[in-house]
């Protein structure tokens, strides 16, 4: 499957808030408490999206038939999750990779991590990081499965989370 990735306008925050809230729903679930904020996300939480929405961070996927499959946010800089190794050159930071609903389950998750590393490394870029929130053991052993290393946690008011990098 062939993916695209276009830069979300600031049209498109509420679609975006939308697809957060209803993933916390889907989590809640299936058992985790991971996103549960985003079920009635508090204005801290509002006002990142708005800040990664003004810098242009948001990203939609698109499949090769132009329909959107999911989202992401790319950051330059990290230091709300990565303290002041969140200000090394050279490194991206992936917030938010996120499937539209019905949608995952299809390797969608994978082929972005694929293409993002492949499109970064011809930038100049030489690792990307994550984070996961550290109760979803399934979702760290995907980001494991996909090249990624565990590298640190980091706890912030609305979780543990792991922090994962991977050598591009």
């Amino acid at each position: 499957m062939k993916l695209t990735f276009k830069q979300a306008g600031s049209d498109k925050m509420e679609e975006v808030l939308n697809l957060f809230r209803d993933t916390s729903v889907e989590l809640k679930k299936m058992g985790l408490t991971q996103w549960g904020y985003w079920a009635d996300p508090p204005e801290e939480k509002i006002q990142w999206v708005r800040d990664g929405f003004e810098k242009g961070e948001f990203h939609f996927v698109y499949n090769k038939e132009n329909e959107w499959v999911g989202i992401f946010r790319l950051l330059e800089t990290d230091t709300l999750y990565w303290d002041d190794k969140g200000l090394e050159k050279d490194v991206r930071y992936i917030h938010s990779l996120v499937t539209k609903p019905g949608r995952s389950g299809n390797g969608i998750g994978a082929m972005v991590l694929k293409k993002l590393a492949i499109d970064l490394k011809k930038f100049g870029a030489h690792k990307m990081r994550l984070d996961c929130d550290s109760s979803n053991s399934r979702l760290c052993s995907y980001y494991e499965d996909q090249g990624f290393v565990k590298v640190g946690e980091k706890k912030t008011s609305f979780s543990v989370n792991n922090l994962y990098e991977r050598i591009l």
